[in-house]
């Protein structure tokens, strides 16, 4: 990992981003770089807004900040802190918690939990490439435990659907959705957002999938058991659980941590380039609420 990354070190970071008026001035660069357009009246031009980085609509006089209307709206800690917290996840392969986050930046946990789970949204799947040629479409089951109040363990199980597509011997893409049930429409569903329609299909021999062998060209379909399962497809899937188990356990909001393992997966060529990506994304993102992002 440090290989692959080895022109982002930590130390770097801190000499590029020492001061949050360099953070502010990297997010204006990157907000208004294709000029300035006024959230309330759509009007192109503007003047000073009496502060650095601040921006002033010279019709409606509305003033809007670098960090207005992103994912880093409202950040109440250090913006130092922010983009650290932004590097450490974009460049730790295998993810990294809330907690380690605490401690190594001396912010508080929930403080910590509730800017990833941000960070997380800008990872989020834009499905802008289609899978074309041969594509693997599968589902399985992830098991999770919470813990009740009185100390009781209940149990309970979510399903993933699974695109992938194959290039060589291996997957150059690879896209996972939850999914409410294993039912045709779910499956549907995700296949119409994900596949293109001249892609080869390869699936299950489940009910659920008939539907998209009346939609797309489907070269194979294999039942699923111990003995007969689709490699690639199942190689990912593994990926995926011990993934999870190591560093997000039970894993409740199940769709950011899929996203996050898809955003990474499909970007492995970026190297250096997907923290600039990432933070280009929470600046075009709009800004989310705490009840937005655990709903």
């Amino acid at each position: 990992m440090e290989e692959k990354f080895k022109s982002v070190s930590i130390y770097d970071l801190y000499k590029r981003f020492p001061s949050r008026e360099s953070c502010l001035a990297y997010l204006a660069k990157i907000k208004w770089e294709s000029g300035f357009t006024c959230k309330h009246c759509g009007h192109h031009h503007y003047c000073s807004g009496g502060k650095p980085h601040l921006r002033q609509c010279s019709r409606c006089r509305y003033k809007e900040s670098a960090t207005a209307n992103t994912l880093f709206h409202k950040v109440k800690f250090d913006l130092v802190k922010a983009f650290a917290i932004v590097y450490f996840i974009a460049t730790n392969k295998k993810g990294i918690s809330s907690c380690e986050l605490s401690r190594t930046l001396q912010l508080r946990q929930k403080t910590c939990w509730l800017f990833r789970l941000k960070v997380l949204s800008a990872m989020e799947t834009q499905r802008n490439v289609g899978l074309s040629g041969k594509v693997e479409i599968s589902d399985f089951e992830i098991g999770m435990k919470k813990m009740m109040k009185k100390g009781q363990e209940v149990r309970f199980k979510k399903r993933v659907v699974l695109t992938i597509e194959k290039k060589g011997k291996g997957v150059s893409h690879v896209y996972a959705d939850e999914v409410k049930s294993r039912g045709s429409n779910q499956i549907n569903s995700v296949a119409k957002r994900t596949i293109n329609q001249d892609a080869l299909i390869s699936c299950y021999k489940w009910h659920g999938y008939d539907h998209i062998c009346q939609n797309y060209q489907v070269i194979s379909r294999v039942k699923k058991t111990k003995k007969t399962i689709m490699p690639l497809s199942n190689r990912i899937e593994n990926s995926i659980i011990s993934w999870l188990r190591g560093i997000h356990h039970h894993a409740e909001l199940l769709q950011y941590y899929l996203d996050e393992f898809c955003y990474r997966f499909n970007r492995n060529q970026m190297k250096e380039g997907i923290y600039d990506h990432l933070l280009e994304r929470m600046v075009h993102h709009r800004p989310r609420t705490y009840l937005e992002l655990i709903s």
